[in-house]
């Protein structure tokens, strides 16, 4: 009750940061008591090695507990790793153009010098982030966490309904919704102003809503040509004029082999009647694909992606399954067990 006091206080009284244009430098400084050790800023972009990250990071030794690093004047969520005398201190810096000084007081964190980290940071309290976040991806919540769980989503939308030019509250909704289908996504844009939506955050997921439109139901499969466990390619357009399962999988994903006992039944009574399955793994590591094609003995077609695939067909996660009619049209997706046996028998009456 207390903290939708709060929630409320906040929506009435405060005035969030906007999107005007800055032309200063980003200058992120560290004034501790003392100390000697580094400072990190990890890449706010994707990156897909220890290289690229290393690449994209901004480092800076901590002599006498103080630090200057000249960052990118990007409005984003970065994070900040701190060692300093054997401490490990981490903290989620939203910067901009200006001067922001990271100091601790009492053993805690805290950024001053900007208006539009303060407002993030009043964000994450007010919508209880931290408890949430460690709620995030356990499987089995009690009533009280799932009722926090809840509490969380209602209150960025609150939040966003009254304050739809904030940047900082983009980057909540896109951690919590970049993974949702087409229908959420264009209700989150929409949510945002014209200027938010031209920011960091809203963007990213403005490319991600066209993308899954791609690859909704109805529209045609995007064609791939991967190599299988021979060396072989194996081309999707080979299999014009059948029925098509895709599986993506990878052999590190426990439900991902979990599901294979289910596809073999599916597959061993619906391939005699007309339908081809083909498993696509998404492993960076060919041995342990190999390995586990080896161990499952799934008697369809195997193949492993590199990259390309599973950002064609935009997988929110896996095991993800996509079933193609012999036009090579997508008929259904994200199915699995039961109701994908089901399907699959109602498609091959």
């Amino acid at each position: 009750m207390y903290r939708t006091i709060k929630l409320f206080a906040f929506m009435a009284l405060v005035t969030l940061f906007s999107c005007s244009e800055k032309s200063d430098k980003c200058i992120l400084k560290g004034q501790f008591s003392e100390g000697n050790g580094d400072v990190i800023v990890y890449p706010y972009q994707e990156v897909h090695s220890k290289k690229e990250a290393d690449s994209l990071s901004y480092t800076a030794k901590i002599v006498d507990g103080k630090f200057e690093i000249e960052l990118d004047t990007v409005l984003v969520c970065r994070t900040v790793i701190i060692k300093i005398d054997n401490q490990r201190k981490i903290y989620s810096l939203f910067s901009e153009p200006g001067v922001i000084t990271i100091t601790e007081k009492g053993g805690k964190v805290l950024g001053e010098g900007s208006s539009l980290n303060d407002e993030y940071h009043r964000i994450l309290e007010l919508v209880n982030y931290e408890e949430y976040n460690n709620l995030r991806y356990k499987k089995e919540l009690s009533a009280s966490e799932q009722a926090l769980k809840d509490a969380y989503a209602t209150n960025l939308w609150k939040l966003a309904k009254v304050y739809p030019n904030s940047i900082a509250l983009s980057n909540l909704f896109y951690q919590e919704y970049f993974g949702a289908d087409e229908k959420i996504l264009t209700k989150v844009i929409n949510t945002f102003s014209k200027e938010v939506q031209k920011a960091y955050y809203i963007p990213k997921l403005i490319v991600r809503r066209d993308n899954l439109l791609k690859v909704a139901i109805g529209q045609q499969a995007p064609e791939f040509s991967l190599k299988n466990c021979n060396g072989e390619e194996i081309s999707l357009a080979n299999y014009k004029g059948k029925y098509v399962l895709l599986d993506f999988w990878a052999s590190w994903c426990g439900p991902c082999r979990a599901e294979i006992p289910n596809l073999k039944n599916i597959y061993k009574d619906a391939q005699p009647k007309g339908l081809e399955m083909i498993s696509i793994s998404v492993d960076e590591n060919e041995k342990a694909w190999l390995k586990a094609v080896e161990q499952e003995q799934m008697p369809w077609v195997q193949v492993r992606d590199t990259k390309s695939v599973r950002d064609k067909y935009v997988l929110p996660y896996i095991p993800m399954i996509f079933i193609i009619d012999p036009s090579g049209k997508i008929i259904d997706k994200k199915l699995h067990g039961e109701h994908l046996r089901k399907r699959v028998e109602e498609i091959l009456k």
